[in-house]
């Protein structure tokens, strides 16, 4: 896994090599835990799957996913208490069209 920040992210496993865009907010405040939230989320997926039920589509969903929970974070001041529920992320997410 490659947390690029403002430039996106990537997963390699296996033969794969996954890379998504980032969700850029207007109204960023910090970025304090955007990188924690990114790996929290990313190891949810793990959790959730096992490594062998990483797919092509899994690892696209996942930095999805991490991405956009990575992306509510930097409009809150502080980290551990304004980690985003895994339905508001969803929320986000259908917002934005996925």
């Amino acid at each position: 896994l490659l947390s690029m920040g403002r430039d996106g992210s990537r997963a390699y496993y296996k033969d794969l090599r996954i890379e998504k865009a980032p969700f850029l907010q207007k109204g960023t405040i910090e970025t304090t835990g955007a990188g924690d939230t990114f790996g929290g989320c990313c190891l949810h997926f793990v959790l959730k799957y096992g490594l062998n039920g990483l797919n092509e589509e899994r690892l696209t969903e996942m930095l999805t996913f991490a991405n956009a929970a990575a992306s509510i974070i930097t409009t809150r001041k502080g980290a551990l208490r304004v980690m985003p529920e895994a339905e508001e992320v969803e929320r986000f997410l259908s917002g934005a069209g996925f």
